[in-house]
């Protein structure tokens, strides 16, 4: 859409930013529980790094126009590559049988996305120390990371991907809903790439709070 003219290519960079590692992720508990399932899962984000390179070196202008704020083809090797990295590693790392890469990809992916388009749109009031950072847009970051965090976690459970321990769903809700108050507030501080602080805080938070 927004490489035909129908969405500002800000909006279409942030849907695209909330969709694609919740939906990816969606899919975990349909591979097999062999320990070779994640190496082939791990092809999607692969693939869709390499897309990023193309588009950041001028061979795909229509992606490129649909995830950078200006249109430039050099920020898809900027946040948008980034997210794929963070994405690979939880994908590597953490897989389907741990809270801590789930989570915190969440957060940087639903989170941080939602938290701009909501922001862009009805955050007239901003945070005193961040003229870019609104009240609404911080609200919609705390909803969106623990809704669409608590949703996927329970989808895990259900088809047995993941095992919640002996955690009342109470509790794991309200831990999930500090940890995304936490990547709310970092992602207020301007001192790195959100795609990068945001997912280590969930991370270190996740383990910490979750295992």
């Amino acid at each position: 859409l927004a490489s035909m003219g129908y969405m500002d290519p800000k909006v279409s960079r942030k849907v695209v930013h909330c969709g694609s590692a919740p939906l990816f992720m969606l899919t975990w508990p349909f591979y097999s529980a062999s320990s070779q399932a994640r190496l082939v899962a791990a092809l999607v984000p692969m693939v869709s790094m390499i897309k990023l390179l193309l588009a950041g070196y001028g061979r795909n202008d229509k992606l490129a126009k649909a995830i950078s704020r200006s249109g430039a083809a050099s920020e898809a090797l900027e946040g948008p590559l980034l997210y794929v990295y963070v994405l690979m590693a939880a994908t590597l790392c953490s897989w389907r049988d741990s809270m801590t890469g789930i989570v915190a990809v969440v957060q940087m992916a639903a989170g941080d996305g939602t938290a701009d388009i909501v922001g862009r749109r009805w955050g007239s009031k901003k945070w005193p120390w961040s003229q870019s950072k609104s009240y609404v847009g911080s609200a919609a970051f705390v909803l969106a990371g623990f809704a669409v965090s608590m949703g996927i976690l329970l989808w895990f459970a259900h088809f047995g991907a993941l095992d919640l321990g002996m955690m009342s769903l109470k509790t794991l809700a309200l831990r999930v809903f500090l940890i995304s108050v936490a990547c709310a507030a970092v992602e207020l501080v301007p001192v790195a790439d959100d795609n990068l602080t945001v997912p280590i805080v969930g991370a270190f938070l996740a383990k910490w709070l979750l295992s």
